[in-house]
């Protein structure tokens, strides 16, 4: 017999020899027991005014119990992705983004000033739409004007928002879909970026850029009657798949299988928040239940979808195992 096998028996024996002596015996439920006892009471003469009750708990005169019984949910977990005063450079594909926290009436007047910074004249200005666009300029002799567009649009998550660069450097009336210079607009989208990273939000906000409002909620919501809830999602659908595969890892879901054909995640996951017992924790066993899920993403158009959640055995969810779950992968959609 090795030394770890008799080190590992003599542990176990010493263990169940202690639960028996009642050295392990449970308190948890002590408080239950727990009795009123007599009001203190104090010599004649001594006032009890400092003994006083500060916070007394009113009398309840009629009560009913109801039936059936409850489970307290737990909290939410603080599953938001944009930290405060954060920004981020996205990526999908060719395209880029700048993401970071306040409404686009927030983040405006901070993108003017980096305009007036950078000694880009303003041109055309859609403040409902919240485009900003500058004038032609050369930028050396005899290299090719150029211009630009920032479109400031309302994030995933409530209270941010975007920012889309595109960069005109050829002739024409209108600007293109796509930049005709992707260099240079990765340039321009790293240097706003970081004088957003730099600069301190005043708190300003403007009238103009009315796009999401002073009210901003988001393009993602939780819909459903109970026991059906869902995820609505409002992203064009290319990225609204990229964007659904990321937060799941990020929300701590381990990914067997993707199929794109039919816009379905295979999952395995176990709840961090699941406790151990002190015999699993004493030993380093890991006995947390693994649970697998399907997430389907059903595209309703263009820019819109639904996200689904079930088990993968066609075991039906509890309802508020669905809404945890869901809720967790919203705080991680951006």
């Amino acid at each position: 017999m090795s030394s770890s096998t008799v080190k590992y028996s003599i542990v176990v024996v010493s263990l169940l020899a202690m639960s028996a002596c009642g050295a392990f015996r449970d308190r948890s439920h002590d408080y239950r027991r727990a009795e009123l006892s007599k009001p203190l009471e104090l010599p004649p003469g001594v006032e009890s005014d400092a003994l006083g009750d500060r916070y007394v708990v009113p009398g309840i005169e009629s009560h009913t119990v109801l039936p059936g019984e409850f489970s307290l949910p737990r909290p939410e977990p603080l599953t938001k992705n944009v930290g405060t005063a954060e920004v981020k450079i996205q990526k999908l594909d060719d395209q880029r983004w700048i993401l970071l926290d306040g409404t686009p009436n927030q983040v405006w007047p901070r993108v003017r000033a980096f305009l007036d910074r950078a000694g880009l004249k303003l041109g055309d200005i859609d403040g409902e739409q919240g485009i900003m666009e500058t004038e032609w300029r050369e930028t050396e002799p005899g290299a090719p004007l150029e211009r630009f567009r920032f479109v400031l649009d309302q994030g995933v998550q409530v209270g941010t928002s975007e920012i889309h660069v595109l960069v005109q450097n050829r002739p024409g009336e209108d600007f293109p879909e796509v930049s005709t210079d992707l260099q240079r607009e990765d340039q321009m989208v790293r240097v706003l970026a970081q004088y957003l990273a730099d600069s301190e939000a005043q708190g300003t906000v403007s009238i103009l850029a009315r796009r999401g409002g002073s009210e901003s909620k988001g393009k993602i919501f939780l819909e459903g009657e109970e026991g059906n809830h869902y995820l609505r999602l409002f992203l064009p659908n290319e990225r609204a798949w990229a964007a659904l595969g990321l937060a799941l890892t990020k929300a701590g879901f381990e990914i067997e299988d993707a199929s794109p054909a039919v816009n379905k995640y295979w999952l395995s996951y176990i709840d961090p928040e699941e406790e151990l017992g002190w015999f699993s924790r004493m030993i380093g066993a890991d006995r947390r239940k693994r649970s697998r899920y399907v997430v389907e993403m059903k595209m309703l158009g263009e820019f819109e979808s639904v996200i689904l959640l079930n088990y993968q055995k066609g075991r039906r969810l509890r309802n508020d195992e669905r809404e945890a779950l869901l809720k967790r992968i919203m705080g991680f959609l951006h």
